[in-house]
């Protein structure tokens, strides 16, 4: 019953996250982000697409505009907030192949060889299971049927320094939400064991510099931590993430050169067939 809670608690807050991001999500890094996983996705007209959590669309209204009115997107996800700028650019645009469905995609029940292709940009990490989640893509996706799901490595963004600092200070062992797909090798061996052939995985760098003070607000104290394993920074006093904090912004400030942080965003872009 405690992990029951504890899923239940953990999808509030990653709704709540990206309800209040809505506004301010299509950034040129994620339209870069969608449009690149798109562009590296072999897309024919016709086919049936599925793009889970669609977020604001940008992956499925790139998709859609291949398939050229033909076909047709179920884009999914569960944050109404996301979703309404989505319909919102949706109806700007015309697209008229592109359904947009609000549900938890770990609720989600579609038959077996319902879709040509399963997009997913960047969402996959945030999943409490990625290995049940690939076996369920695998039933969906029709026999020769493609999965295409961008992730980060474990060494993206500051997270590495937040888990190092926690680590050395407190001896606390944060759950890093990029651990499970953080390695070619490690999304290679996931997809295999869900049954999946033909896997590709293209490697880029989508980092850049940062400001010294974009970087320290990458710290939030206990706000920041949303994972399906816990949350061990909302256990500490305030004292101790103030502790925390010095010692994040400190490593930062030896970080910063004369043109900011640079923020690693090592990004895989997975193919596989079925």
């Amino acid at each position: 019953m405690g992990d029951r809670i504890n899923y239940d608690q953990y999808k509030k807050q990653v709704t709540t996250f990206f309800n209040n991001r809505q506004n301010n999500y299509d950034t040129d890094y994620s339209y870069h982000r969608g449009k690149r996983l798109v562009e590296l996705t072999p897309i024919e007209k016709g086919q049936i697409i599925l793009d889970v959590a669609t977020g604001t669309g940008i992956a499925a209204i790139e998709a859609a505009k291949k398939l050229e009115n033909t076909g047709k997107i179920i884009g999914v996800d569960f944050s109404p907030g996301m979703l309404d700028t989505a319909k919102k650019k949706i109806k700007k645009l015309g697209l008229k192949n592109i359904e947009i469905r609000q549900a938890d995609v770990d609720y989600l029940s579609f038959l077996p060889n319902s879709f040509d292709l399963i997009l997913c940009s960047s969402a996959l990490p945030w999943f409490t299971n990625i290995s049940a989640t690939l076996n369920q893509w695998y039933s969906w996706v029709k026999n020769k049927g493609i999965i295409s799901f961008s992730c980060y490595s474990e060494e993206a963004f500051l997270t590495p320094i937040i888990v190092n600092i926690c680590a050395k200070i407190y001896e606390i062992k944060l759950p890093h939400w990029n651990q499970e797909l953080g390695t070619p090798d490690k999304c290679y061996d996931l997809l295999e064991k869900a049954g999946f052939k033909e896997i590709k995985i293209i490697t880029e760098q989508l980092g850049s510099h940062i400001s010294l003070e974009e970087a320290k607000q990458w710290w939030q104290g206990n706000r920041m931590w949303i994972n399906p394993k816990g949350n061990p920074l909302s256990l500490l006093s305030d004292q101790q993430l103030k502790t925390l904090k010095k010692a994040y912004d400190q490593e930062i400030e030896s970080l910063a050169t004369d043109k900011g942080v640079w923020q690693d965003i090592t990004t895989f872009f997975v193919i596989a067939r079925k």
